[in-house]
């Protein structure tokens, strides 16, 4: 496995981001599969309905997405101090995977109505959206198994295997939703029973290999109290993360609600503008999460020049990339948009949404990135107050107001403003956290930092 601890810091990080990266545009590619499929098997009530879904899902998943992140910098930490195998560390992240799967799928089952009665979609669309989320809530252990072997193999540096899994998952996904939509006419729990199936596949293969190549500890090195104690770290450190997804699943769900009086046209031009979204902002998810694992292992070998290095790196070539994919979106906007919907009023606000925000992605790309630095050296709470200033006081107030002012191009102005207002807060604690660097023992990897770089265990 990698060491990120040595070697050109540039080549570290874009060695984890490619690979992550490819991965994670399959997986988005099999999302914009999906939507094609159910838009074009199910019709614009399938479309709107995976729209109305999404915000659920997010919102059920969030609390596994931010200890799942927890745990990949705690083993990142690990890897770095030189203690790459702890039982302790993966018998924690199993038990908060098993845990988490059962209470997603009877949260599912007992919220889902009342949640979407809650944003105010009805009818055809509500069912269709409750059906695709019971039933995959019902196989969420199959998709979280698969999330934290990635999060095993990601936090190690062992990204190459990490992609495989992920690769694999997204193809087979992409195959099996054509099968279960079309053909098979399943409609919309047919898309669901897709995820769940190709994830349980691939998770198997990741958890065989796992099992096979772990080393065996001693008699007395795995404890419920350490795996306790694995759990409560994980947890300390994840929370924040998890409450940040949490708050853009409520996010999004509040922006359903906003939208749905304008429509179902308007509806289903949100559900592939998200999956847009999803799309560009692969890259810099991914350099992000790179950026994080890189500052994790180096932080728990205790080189903080060389953490300080790979921020510079990676927010210059987060600039590079943003401008390439701004100028394709802008560029190509027609043939996206006509991709996904026949109806031209969907198409319109597609054009239209990206002709406006295209041109402002640089504040989102920023942002994240530097949020996986603040990740890496376990400060997740600054990325929280950027989610709760931007998102929940900015974002969505401003959709409501300009959304009943301007219309839609309203809601499309509003994200553009909370972008740049969370670029300004992430910028402010970057200046902060650089010119007051903390020193002391870290109680994460028990190497204690000080100021001039050096490491002392």
């Amino acid at each position: 496995m990698p060491d990120l601890t040595r070697g050109p810091v540039l080549t570290g990080i874009v060695g984890i981001a490619a690979p992550l990266a490819l991965a994670n545009l399959l997986q988005q590619g099999y999302l914009l599969v999906d939507s094609a499929v159910v838009g074009q098997y199910v019709g614009v009530t399938g479309l709107a309905a995976l729209g109305a879904a999404q915000p659920l899902y997010s919102i059920l998943t969030s609390l596994f997405i931010g200890v799942s992140g927890a745990f990949t910098v705690r083993l990142g930490h690990l890897a770095g101090a030189g203690r790459r195998d702890d039982p302790s560390t993966l018998l924690a992240l199993a038990a908060c995977t098993g845990v988490w799967s059962a209470l997603c799928a009877a949260v599912a089952v007992l919220a889902a109505e009342p949640l979407l009665a809650l944003t105010g979609v009805t009818g055809e669309i509500a069912a269709e959206a409750r059906t695709f989320v019971v039933t995959l809530c019902s196989g969420m252990v199959a998709v979280y198994a698969l999330g934290a072997v990635c999060a095993v193999l990601t936090g190690r540096g062992d990204v190459r295997r990490a992609t495989g899994l992920m690769i694999a998952a997204s193809v087979l996904n992409a195959v099996l939703a054509w099968l279960f939509v079309g053909p098979w006419r399943l409609g919309m729990a047919g898309a669901a029973l897709a995820v769940v199936a190709s994830n349980a596949l691939t998770a198997v293969v990741g958890l065989t290999r796992l099992v096979r190549e772990q080393r065996r500890p001693r008699p007395a090195g795995v404890t419920a109290a350490a795996v306790r104690a694995e759990v409560w770290r994980g947890l300390r450190i994840g929370a924040p993360m998890a409450v940040q997804y949490l708050l853009i699943g409520v996010g999004v769900l509040v922006l359903v609600w906003i939208i749905t009086p304008f429509g179902e046209e308007a509806l289903a031009a949100l559900t592939v503008v998200a999956r847009l979204e999803l799309l560009t902002s692969v890259l810099f998810l991914n350099l992000s999460g790179a950026l994080m694992v890189f500052t994790a292992q180096n932080t728990g070998a205790g080189r903080t020049e060389r953490v300080r290095e790979g921020v510079r790196h990676s927010v210059w070539l987060g600039v590079a990339l943003t401008a390439l994919v701004s100028l394709l979106l802008l560029v190509g906007r027609g043939p996206i948009a006509a991709l996904f919907s026949g109806s031209p009023e969907t198409r319109l606000v597609t054009e239209r949404y990206i002709l406006i925000t295209a041109p402002f992605f640089l504040c989102y790309t920023l942002t994240v990135v530097l949020h996986g630095w603040f990740n890496g050296i376990t400060r997740t709470v600054v990325p929280l107050i950027c989610t709760v200033a931007s998102l929940g006081v900015v974002r969505l107030p401003l959709s409501y107001a300009l959304g009943h002012a301007w219309g839609v191009d309203g809601i499309m102005w509003a994200t553009v403003i909370g972008w740049a207002v969370g670029l300004g807060y992430t910028l402010l604690a970057t200046r902060q956290a650089v010119t007051a660097p903390r020193a002391g023992p870290d109680e994460e990897t028990g190497v204690t930092a000080q100021p001039d770089g050096r490491a002392v265990r």
